[in-house]
């Protein structure tokens, strides 16, 4: 059995006055929109669950709604129905924010989603807009999500260099999000393949708060130093407000251990299978003969 110890920890950073940021980690979310900082942890066996960060847009407590929003619509799923519920919540959670809207007379509001969605030994990510999710195995970070940006998209058409990219003024125009009426535009998300899961694993979800002020290697460093996954997520809001701390920051850390009971039972086979054959024969032998004997 494997099990996730995983935590996540929200800051309406050293600019902004509120956090539109909100999170979703296995049935937990930030109900209270008005807290500027939260942190919380969990433990649990590798089971159907779900995590997600939400980055909200549109001010004046919008954006706070849209991500609260989208993160009540957040639920685990079997990994044989994965790639249609999770397509299904995304469509969900759009529709909810689009209700809102209408409700408040029209405004735009939004927010993005990175999301992780694991069944047993088995994970599956998932993301709109620019919220990042994270992939660490064997000392190597590398990025699952697609960010949703017009600087991307220039990127991959050579019309931008990466670096250039992050400064030009496209790095922050999205190019998909959620708070989109149907009639305007049809929701893709981005679902990465499966990935089966090993002792070790890390992924981390973030909003472009930390990934905006905190360089990939400099992340790498922080999430493969060792240490808990409330520690981890802790450093990176930290090293986001020492660079700033222009927007609202989130980090979600999960980290994948191999349960100690899982290990024993493991360790036992590993140790009978070392016992020599003629052992085995005396023991049956000497097991038959006590059969007979009683």
């Amino acid at each position: 059995m494997l099990t996730i110890e995983s935590a996540v920890a929200t800051h309406a950073g050293r600019v902004r006055s509120g956090n539109e940021d909100n999170y979703y980690l296995f049935g937990n979310y930030r109900y209270d929109t008005g807290i500027r900082q939260r942190r919380e942890h969990k433990t649990v066996l590798a089971q159907q669950m779900a995590a997600a960060v939400y980055d909200g847009m549109g001010g004046e407590e919008a954006g706070e709604v849209a991500s609260l929003l989208a993160a009540k619509e957040c639920m685990p799923c079997i990994a044989e129905e994965m790639k249609e519920a999770i397509c299904r919540q995304i469509h969900s959670a759009n529709e909810a924010v689009c209700r809102e809207m209408k409700q408040r007379g029209g405004g735009r509001m939004g927010t993005t989603i990175a999301a992780l969605y694991i069944d047993a030994d088995m994970a599956v990510c998932c993301n709109v807009g620019d919220s990042r999710c994270y992939f660490m195995r064997s000392g190597r970070l590398r990025q699952l999500s697609v960010d949703d940006s017009e600087a991307r998209a220039m990127v991959e058409m050579g019309v931008l260099s990466p670096e250039k990219a992050r400064a030009s003024k496209s790095w922050h125009k999205l190019t998909q999000h959620l708070g989109v009426h149907p009639d305007e535009f049809v929701i893709e998300p981005h679902i990465s393949e499966p990935i089966p899961l090993k002792d070790g694993d890390l992924f981390l979800l973030c909003s472009d708060g930390l990934s905006d002020m905190v360089m990939d290697d400099e992340i790498a460093r922080i999430a493969g130093a060792g240490k808990t996954a409330m520690q981890t997520a802790d450093a990176l809001v930290e090293a986001a407000l020492e660079q700033g701390g222009r927007d609202n920051v989130t980090a979600m850390v999960l980290q994948i251990k191999e349960n100690g009971a899982g290990q024993g039972a493991s360790g036992m086979m590993a140790y009978l299978k070392k016992v020599p054959a003629a052992i085995w024969i005396l023991l049956f032998f000497l097991a038959a003969a006590a059969v007979i004997i009683a």
